[in-house]
């Protein structure tokens, strides 16, 4: 069994980092989260692609950045939090953001020719609505629903923006790159 986490403590910690603001990384999320365009409708199946993959990759981006750590993957996913911890935070943004890419994946018509062409990426898809349809109809209520939501969604996340990258919707090379070295 995994050591109980003091969540303010790995917030505190991280705050005390030079160079690292302790409210940069939520702050995209939340950003993000409050966004007029989130929700609205685009052109174009791939470009669509292009943006679900955008959502998913600011989410990982938040939990993956330098000074987080396997300490702090642990307590997003398992440990109590104050709702206005940065864990806390993200745990709101967190499913906001992944309603807002299954709107827009979903809203792919059936028949473009990209959910042929592209029909794996739609195959794990497929198991993010799922994961979608048990848990985001409504807020997560409690620790024992978020980390059970969490350990469902959170390998489907990084498979499906792998995929999405792989197959040519996730950021050209020299933003990526770009994103990679300004969070070190």
């Amino acid at each position: 069994m995994a050591q109980p986490v003091d969540n303010d403590k790995v917030d505190s910690e991280r705050a005390r980092e030079p160079g690292v603001e302790s409210d940069q990384w939520i702050s995209i999320l939340e950003n993000t989260t409050s966004a007029p365009w989130l929700f609205s409708s685009i052109p174009g199946a791939e470009q669509k692609l292009v943006l679900a993959y955008t959502l998913l990759f600011q989410i990982v981006l938040y939990l993956s950045r330098p000074e987080g750590g396997e300490q702090f993957l642990t307590a997003f996913g398992t440990a109590a939090a104050s709702p206005t911890s940065e864990i806390g935070r993200a745990r709101v943004a967190v499913p906001v953001i992944l309603r807002a890419a299954v709107h827009h994946m979903s809203t792919v018509p059936q028949n473009a020719p990209v959910r042929t062409e592209h029909s794996d990426i739609f195959d794990i898809f497929g198991a993010m609505q799922t994961i979608h349809d048990m848990y985001l109809t409504e807020s997560i209520p409690d620790l024992e629903t978020w980390t059970a939501f969490w350990s469902r969604v959170q390998p489907v996340v990084i498979e499906l923006g792998m995929k999405l990258d792989e197959k040519g919707f996730g950021l050209p090379k020299d933003d990526a790159e770009g994103q990679a070295g300004t969070s070190e």
